[in-house]
């Protein structure tokens, strides 16, 4: 009893300390599930009672539970701006820095917790792939999260995926922020934790740590399942009361079908101004969001005012996102915000402002939409009670079918004519040939009726049920008689039939289901092609009705691409967005038809009157950083080619575009008049600490003589002069920064010192039994593990690798070196293929049981990402006709592990040898004689 008092007690005293402010009694309950290990599959909370503290209810839970899930996985759909969820995290590690006996009990010593995010400013640091002992935090959206968990990971090389799916499907708990939002995706995560076809047979199962997945909703949207909610002893808090009353008084203005909805917006929003200071403005469309702020500028000119306006909309480039966040805060549209402004503010948000930041205005306008996205934009004002709000919601019906649904045509499908028999007249034959072309016609009208009968019918179904649903989400807006706040729609919730608030939401999404066999044939990452491997995207989204298809569009001004080349060489392209990958930060996407409307603009105004120069603009890469079949296009193939065929080409691609064509204005937004002069680019004028701290390389334009300077190793040149053979002026150089506050871009394993192969397999050996008594595996296990890793580079003792890597002549053999190296002179031989055959006759080895020889043969094979089921047999220490068989080997013994331990089981094996050969290989220290001896 007292020692359960002392754990609540420091909940309560550490929560206070993190926060600011005490802890809810909600957040106390499900703490103590946590220590019990009983995880819900869901939390449902009205908005402003803080569901993103759940990160740190885990974290304090595992301080004294540590057999719940060491990774914490929080996934937010949208990525407008970056989250709350990533300020808290960030504000957690700070907070561990100063709870001393909070990290010690936590077991992080004098390291910080690893927070890493895989969206917005603060990009993937990979601090979450390096130790596989200790907690962490990793934010990311729907994309990137899910890639990698299904082992297609978004902008992740095809060796380094395993690495990151054996991490987010092992030992984690995926939090799924905005559940509804994302109903296929809660669904696919909820199929990974639960479906035992995904998971270790009986046996094996014990020794994976399970994957977990709780889905966070601020709805009330029912479900079949019991969700962790408010009880009767949380509404006698008063915060919770204060909260749930929060005045918001609802007028709901229902107008005439045809009614200009971004007028109205802009004339409701213009009228709050003089009660309240931060007027948030909410509408379905970008173009009605552009519209509205255009005519509120006039006003605002008209008035002769200063009044700030912004956009809060998608298809912004992340490197501009912060200073939207900036503007935020400034002017106190933010949850918690102390700004003081002077003078009326306006935000215009589309669905973006719905979910993923915090917004808190004083009033609201907006236009009626789903109902669970109407809870969403009610909490998006008086987050706190401390204000009176007005909601203003202006409905406006969509277009009422016409008459009845069209019927079925009377036309009747010609019938097919008989053929004449062989020894038919002329006459015959001319006059069969006539009826044919006759029959042809009537086919073809026939079938054209039929095709407009089918849009006709589709076109009135579609419009009905707009209209069914418009006035569905009436009628419930309409029952919170005036009443938006976080109590009224609890109560609603209750007294609402279910058949009647599922009306008024978002349709779900039909989904296809996740299967062993699919995720098996993403799981073959060495693979290049599979045709068994399809597109993620469904899976994560399910399938969206008239969904535009997207594009990712990255501006640079080194195209690896020479001026006077018809087309650029595939292996320089591919080898150098390997090295200089396009990077988050530079991102922008966008609906494929906008992007090739602005690109095809561009170019008509940059060359009027004349025809476009042959001359380099745009690559296409796939997300695994490949060029695409037809994908390197210059100036006058853009223009020549239909705009269909270019959608085509670029939907669901990766577009690096050339920056003195512009199209994208200081806002990050696209726009067809802003030329390139100001752009700037990760190549050209970006921040060299964003470079250094958290992009990982730089691409450096020199003349001559490599740029030295300290931290940065240089992995790829690049010769721009047409002549190849021929000494540049300029030489392109991609450089990784291997210094302080490496973000460690590109293989981890590389090191910014020169380590011999004895030293490494030494330290590698002492990192994997470290690793292995933390994570408290069985006596059998960690001797496999050791043992395995101290041999998983004896592959590098060949002439031929340490030639090719440049290695010292003295002190040889290297397992790591900093001279640069030409990978293109091992012919394709991996080093680990070679380790294979320099471990057989290993003593250790052959006395272990057979299915631990085979899963140490395989993490000796996989450690880079191949054999996966497949590496190339080559070895220059062995003959030929001995290959074949070790590769085949190689092969089935991936198929049989992966038959016991299950894709996530297996992936997590290899993920926590890789982090052993990682941490291994910054290890600067010299082996004493004694410890070579060892």
């Amino acid at each position: 009893m007292n020692e359960s008092l002392n754990i609540a007690n420091s909940f309560e005293n550490w929560f206070s300390q993190i926060f600011g402010f005490r802890r809810l009694e909600w957040q106390q309950r499900l703490f103590e599930q946590f220590l019990k290990n009983e995880i819900p599959s869901s939390l449902d909370l009205p908005t402003g009672l803080g569901k993103t503290s759940v990160m740190a209810i885990w974290l304090l839970a595992r301080a004294f539970n540590p057999s719940l899930p060491k990774r914490l996985v929080y996934v937010v759909d949208r990525r407008v701006v970056v989250d709350q969820a990533t300020e808290i995290a960030e504000s957690l590690r700070y907070k561990l820095q100063q709870l001393t006996d909070l990290q010690a009990l936590l077991q992080l010593g004098n390291e910080p917790l690893a927070v890493s995010t895989l969206r917005g400013q603060f990009v993937d640091n990979r601090q979450w792939l390096a130790d596989p002992t200790k907690p962490a935090i990793i934010i990311g959206t729907i994309d990137m999260i899910g890639s990698r968990l299904l082992f297609e990971g978004y902008g992740v090389s095809r060796n380094m995926r395993r690495y990151h799916a054996g991490f987010l499907g092992a030992d984690s708990l995926c939090v799924l922020d905005e559940a509804h939002l994302c109903l296929p995706f809660e669904a696919m995560l909820q199929t990974v934790a639960d479906y035992p076809a995904l998971h270790p047979t009986d046996i094996k199962k014990p020794l994976i740590p399970s994957f977990k997945c709780l889905s966070l909703s601020a709805t009330g949207k029912q479900t079949d399942k019991q969700a962790f909610g408010l009880v009767a002893e949380d509404y006698q808090d008063d915060v919770v009361v204060k909260r749930l009353k929060a005045e918001k008084q609802l007028m709901l203005e229902i107008k005439n079908e045809g009614d200009s909805l971004s007028e109205l917006l802009s004339e409701r929003a213009w009228q709050l101004k003089d009660s309240g200071k931060r007027i948030l403005i909410f509408c379905t469309k970008r173009e009605d969001a552009k519209r509205i702020k255009d005519d509120l500028d006039k006003r605002i000119k008209q008035e002769k005012a200063n009044y700030p306006v912004n956009l809060l909309t998608g298809g912004r480039r992340v490197q501009e996102r912060q200073k939207l966040v900036d503007w935020l805060k400034d002017y106190g549209f933010l949850a918690g915000s102390s700004a003081i402004i002077e003078t009326p503010a306006f935000l215009i948000a589309t669905s973006a402002g719905e979910v993923g930041i915090d917004l808190d205005a004083d009033h609201m306008v907006c236009d009626l939409v789903a109902f669970e996205r109407m809870v969403q934009r009610f909490g998006r004002v008086n987050r706190r009670g401390e204000k009176q709000a007005q909601i203003k919601v202006i409905a406006i019906p969509p277009k009422l079918p016409t008459g009845k649904q069209p019927a079925a045509t009377d036309l009747i499908e010609p019938e097919p004519l008989v053929e004449p028999a062989e020894n038919a007249d002329k006459a015959t034959l001319k006059q069969y040939k006539q009826a044919q072309t006759a029959f042809e016609k009537a086919l073809k009208a026939y079938q054209k009726v039929q095709e407009e009968h089918a849009q006709a019918v589709a076109n009135y179904q579609q419009s009905a049920k707009a209209f069914l649903s418009y006035q569905a989400q009436l009628e419930v807006i309409e029952q919170l008689a005036g009443d938006a706040s976080p109590g009224a729609i609890v109560a609603l919730k209750r007294k609402i039939p279910s058949q009647q608030l599922a009306a008024a939401t978002s349709e779900e999404p039909l989904r296809p289901a996740l299967t062993r066999a699919l995720v098996d044939a993403w799981s073959m990452t060495s693979l290049e092609q599979h045709t068994a491997r399809p597109a993620v995207e469904s899976w994560l989204r399910g399938w969206l009705p008239n969904k535009e298809p997207e594009t990712t569009l990255v501006w640079r001004e080194y195209l690896p691409w020479r001026d006077d080349d018809q087309s650029p060489n595939i292996i320089e392209v591919e080898a150098f967005f390997d090295h200089a990958p396009i990077h988050l930060s530079e991102t922008l996407e966008v609906p494929v038809y906008q992007a090739v409307g602005t690109l095809v603009k561009r170019l008509k105004n940059l060359f009027k009157g004349q025809e476009p120069p042959e001359k380099p603009v745009l690559l296409v890469l796939n997300q695994s950083g490949k060029l695409v079949k037809n994908g390197a296009l210059n100036a006058r193939q853009i223009v020549a080619k239909e705009t269909k065929d270019l959608q085509n080409l670029l939907a669901y691609q990766q577009v690096v575009i050339t920056r003195w064509l512009g199209g994208l204005n200081t806002a990050g937004l696209l726009d067809e008049h802003s030329d390139g002069v100001a752009l700037v680019t990760l190549d050209h004028q970006w921040n060299p600490k964003s470079l250094r701290e958290t992009v990982g390389y730089r691409i450096q334009c020199v003349q001559h003589d490599e740029l030295i300077e300290s931290g940065w190793h240089t992995v790829q040149r690049f010769n721009p002069s047409p002549d190849e053979q021929e000494e540049s002026t300029n030489v392109w150089l991609i450089q990784v920064y291997r210094g302080e506050k490496s973000p460690q871009q590109g293989d981890p394993a590389i090191t910014q010192f020169n380590q011999s192969l004895k030293a490494h397999l030494h330290w590698a050996g002492e990192e994997m039994a470290k690793i292995a008594a933390q994570l408290a595996l069985p006596a059998e296990y960690v001797q496999m593990l050791v043992m395995a890793i101290k041999a998983h580079d004896l592959g590098k003792n060949r002439l031929l690798w340490q030639t090719a890597m440049n290695a010292p002549q003295t002190g040889r053999p290297y397992a790591k070196t900093i001279g640069g190296g030409n990978p293109k002179s091992l012919a394709g031989y991996r080093h680990e293929f070679g380790s294979l055959a320099d471990i057989a006759d290993n003593v250790e080895l052959n006395a272990l049981p057979t299915e631990l020889q085979d899963l140490a043969l395989h993490l000796i094979a996989s450690h880079h990402g191949y054999a996966c089921p497949v590496i190339t047999p080559i070895d220059p220490n062995a003959p030929p006709s001995i290959l074949g068989e070790r590769a085949q080997q190689a092969a089935l013994r991936f198929a049989r592990l992966q038959r016991q331990w299950g894709p996530w089981g297996l992936a997590w094996w290899e993920a926590v040898f890789r982090a052993a050969d990682h941490r291994a290989s910054q290890i600067s220290d010299e082996l004493t004689e004694t410890e070579g001896k060892a």
